[in-house]
């Protein structure tokens, strides 16, 4: 979650919280252009040590853009896809990040997501985000209908656990799933322990010691 390059109050990631013009930062000699890149080329120095010991990293910025509860999504669908474009070439081209890994993640707000989509040639992974539980079959087939052939389609930050079972009744072939912290993995609200026990007994799913062994495979 980027915290606003100006400021705000609270969590000022959120568009509630924060006056930033991501519009703005587009905007050469404006105060929100100089934060935005200052802000933007401090993290490329964080990810320059990874790039040079060849670690690949999935780099999922800008989340949750068509929600617009988040101020890099508030300036709209033009701008975000400039903003996405912006740092991929400067993060690509300036600063030689050749490891990270694009990962697009949208929610589960209603809409059309295509005219959020920034290009085939700037995002390598796509995919999206909920908390309401099951597999998500509708946002799975949104996320996919944007996806070129062969592109990973992912539910990048879940609650509920999805079951192998729930996936295909649903018919969401998920590529991975990510649970979010604290109360989402550790309270029997959403996850029961007998749940965690059924998902990663599953065959189906590849966990962390099995990852060298299925890659190899492939």
């Amino acid at each position: 979650h980027w915290f606003s390059p100006l400021g705000g109050h609270d969590k000022s990631f959120y568009t509630v919280n924060t006056d930033f013009d991501a519009r703005m930062a587009l905007i050469a000699g404006t105060k929100e252009h100089a934060a935005f890149y200052s802000d933007m080329d401090h993290m490329a120095a964080l990810l320059k040590p990874f790039a040079d010991a060849g670690i690949p990293i999935l780099w999922r910025p800008f989340h949750e853009c068509d929600g617009k509860w988040f101020w890099w999504g508030r300036g709209g669908e033009e701008c975000f896809i400039k903003l996405w474009r912006l740092m991929y070439d400067r993060y690509t081209n300036v600063h030689g990040l050749n490891n990270l890994i694009w990962v697009l993640g949208f929610s589960d707000a209603p809409g059309d997501l295509k005219p959020w989509y920034p290009g085939d040639d700037v995002v390598d992974i796509l995919g999206g985000d909920s908390y309401k539980g099951g597999a998500q079959g509708e946002l799975y087939r949104k996320c996919a209908a944007i996806a070129p052939e062969g592109m990973p389609v992912c539910y990048h930050e879940n609650g509920e656990i999805p079951t192998a079972q729930m996936m295909k009744d649903e018919k969401a072939p998920w590529v991975w799933f990510m649970t979010w912290h604290t109360k989402w993995i550790t309270s029997d609200e959403f996850n029961t322990q007998e749940k965690l026990r059924e998902v990663f007994l599953d065959d189906h799913f590849v966990k962390l010691h099995q990852v060298a062994d299925f890659i190899t495979e492939k």
